[in-house]
Parts: structure tokens; C-alpha cells; sequence
């Protein structure tokens, strides 16, 4: 609260919130002790993550069912609504979204979420969607005897 630096601050809620003051300051409010967790509920909690839905396929960040979108969205969401012959403030309206977030969209600066990404292939009938498919072991064998992997070569390998 006074803004004097030191290595010592102490976290304390003051008025419901919570704040690093210094040993002066820490009188206006209620000082709160953190316990360190025991090094056996800290393995215990690793390991449920490592075996539970936490746990990723062998590919870091992927998962069999994992749905992405395709690379050039805005143009074809464009292309779409122009085909159509509507603007964006009637899309906008049948869709239920603001017409900034359409804008956005279609220049490339906003990835949609999911749902308004279903959304827009239900509307416009275009494929935006698509899953991750699992690789051949075939094509896991050939690309694990070259002697470098990319980064296309992790996502193609998705086991």
C-alpha cells in the first residue's frame, strides 16, 4: 500500500483483497499463512493428471478427436457471404453475433470459437471444421527412421 520494496512482503486481504504488503502495512489487514502442499499430496496430484483425461496422446497437445479449423477461415467465410449476395450486418443478425466479431473474422485478425464456427458451417453449408485423423503406423515408421522431424511431422504423427 505505501510502495516500499523489500524482500520480505507478506500477503495479506485488506477490504477482500488480497495484496503483498510490508511488515508496516500488513496491520490494516488480515495476514494469511500459505502452507507448502507435502511432497506426497504433490505426487499424488502429478500422477493423476499423468493418468487421467489430463493425460494428452503420445503427440504433446493432441487428441484423437480434436477438431481444428482451416487455415484460410476468413476468405472462405468471404466468399461464402458474397456468394450468398448478403453484407455482413444481415449474416450477422441471422447468426446472432455482433457485426465486428463477422468483420473481424472474415480480415483473419479473430479465430472463431468452435461453437461459432459450427455456427457459420451450418449457415453458409462450408466445410471450416475438421478433425485430426490418427496416422497409419506406416507412415509413423517411415517419418521415426528419417533423421529429423518437423513440427508437420509431430502433427502427422498424432498417436
Amino acid at each position: 500500500m505505501c510502495g516500499y520494496v523489500t524482500e520480505s512482503l507478506q500477503r495479506a486481504i485488506v477490504e477482500g483483497t488480497m495484496l503483498l504488503l510490508c511488515d508496516k502495512c500488513s496491520k490494516f489487514g488480515e495476514v494469511i499463512q500459505f502452507r507448502k502442499p507435502s511432497e506426497a499430496i504433490v505426487n499424488q496430484r502429478l500422477a493423476y493428471r499423468r493418468t487421467s483425461r489430463f493425460a494428452s496422446s503420445s503427440v504433446a497437445g493432441f487428441r484423437e478427436d480434436e477438431e481444428v479449423l482451416v487455415n484460410s477461415l476468413g476468405s472462405i467465410v468471404k466468399n461464402a457471404r458474397e456468394k450468398l449476395g448478403k453484407n455482413q450486418e444481415d449474416v450477422a443478425k441471422d447468426l446472432a453475433e455482433k457485426v465486428s466479431v463477422l468483420q473481424k473474422i472474415e480480415s483473419g485478425s479473430m479465430e472463431p470459437s468452435m461453437q461459432l464456427a459450427k455456427k457459420l458451417e451450418q449457415y453458409f453449408r462450408i466445410q471450416i471444421v475438421k478433425k485430426l485423423e490418427k496416422s497409419e503406423e506406416e507412415d509413423v515408421e517411415k517419418i521415426s527412421k528419417s533423421s529429423s522431424l518437423t513440427i508437420g511431422d509431430f502433427i502427422k504423427i498424432k498417436k
